[in-house]
């Protein structure tokens, strides 16, 4: 009997016991917008694999004044605020809260093509005053974690890398043969993707190119001076896309620059080969994975393109790509910023 008593007592006290409150944290996003929502999808990703552990918030800013979302900003801070990338600037009215910045990459402040002007009002409203008033810093790679060393000598122990996520609708289609002509996958048509020397690679071959994007008039008339049989795709949805990556035989991601390169991940996810640059962080995502080449050396394409058509290599290919792409599982991914959230919260 008095073993009953002392259990129920313990008992009411266990269930009486106020729970663990959730943490509570805001993302802060740029203006919505109806294309290029690359950081938005990523952090939804992440918040819906949390929301059972974490109350999060979303604020997104309003076009026009940046002083005016500067302003807002603090009004909706929770216990740990995180600008998940491309409007640094919103640190300025966070100044005395928790705040974790995300940075993607640093393309536009290395980009040649801006003025010493543009340069530095960017440099010093997007990075060195906003990394005034942040916790943490997450970055996408260890290239772009090197890069805001180099640039902005952001203290090493406060920067944490975290791979952007694979989106589930990724999912792995076994080729089981390959198309009638061999179909190569390109997205993105700036000319740091290096559409151009794929055209070069590709030229006397029987490659098929699908091109996702907006080709520069330059590259529309060489693809239709060798004869290259070509589609242009835009405006695609994230099925639309995912069914592009089903139909290619091989992906194509050997461009000058990039902060990350998503699909690569996403190509392997699908089970498709994917060649990419010896470069940055695409080396780093797809060494042992992908095939690496000098991106401005269309021989070497072209001599990898060739190579794939064997079944054997092929495969070999795919299933290491497979293997590197399960490391970015978006589940995965959110567990790791949610130990940066809690670490943060815990100071």
């Amino acid at each position: 009997m008095r073993s009953d008593i002392i259990y129920g007592f313990f008992l009411c006290i266990f269930v009486f016991m106020p729970s663990e409150k959730p943490l509570s944290i805001t993302y802060y996003y740029r203006e919505p917008r109806p294309t290029g929502q690359s950081i938005e999808g990523i952090f939804k990703l992440v918040k819906n694999c949390l929301q059972d552990k974490a109350d999060i918030k979303e604020f997104y800013c309003t076009p026009g004044s940046r002083l005016k979302n500067i302003r807002n900003a603090g009004k909706f801070a929770c216990e740990v605020s995180h600008i998940t990338g491309d409007v640094n600037f919103l640190a300025l009215g966070l100044r005395g809260k928790k705040v974790v910045l995300t940075i993607h990459d640093f393309g536009f402040y290395e980009n040649p093509v801006h003025s010493k002007m543009v340069k530095s009002i960017y440099r010093l409203f997007w990075f060195y005053l906003p990394l005034k008033y942040v916790d943490i810093v997450t970055v996408v790679s260890e290239f772009t974690k090197q890069k805001l060393i180099q640039y902005f000598n952001f203290p090493v122990d406060r920067i944490r890398v975290i791979h952007d996520p694979v989106k589930p609708i990724f999912t792995y289609t076994k080729k089981e043969v390959i198309n009638d002509p061999p179909r190569v996958l390109m997205i993105g048509t700036g000319k740091h993707k290096n559409l151009n020397n794929l055209i070069e690679a590709v030229k006397g071959t029987d490659y098929h190119i699908d091109i996702i994007g907006w080709p520069a008039q330059d590259e529309l008339d060489k693809l239709n001076k060798y004869g290259i049989q070509h589609i242009v795709y835009n405006k695609l949805t994230e099925e639309e896309v995912y069914q592009r990556y089903v139909n290619c035989d091989v992906m194509f991601n050997a461009s000058y620059y990039e902060g990350f390169g998503m699909p690569v991940i996403e190509a392997q996810a699908v089970g498709r080969p994917v060649i990419t640059s010896n470069l940055g962080a695409m080396k780093e995502v797809g060494e042992g994975s992908a095939i690496l080449v000098d991106p401005a050396k269309p021989d070497e394409i072209r001599a990898v393109l060739l190579s794939l058509k064997a079944p054997r290599f092929y495969g070999e290919v795919v299933a290491k790509g497979r293997e590197n792409a399960a490391k970015y599982d978006h589940r995965k991914i959110a567990e790791q910023y949610l130990q940066v959230y809690k670490e943060l919260a815990a100071k």
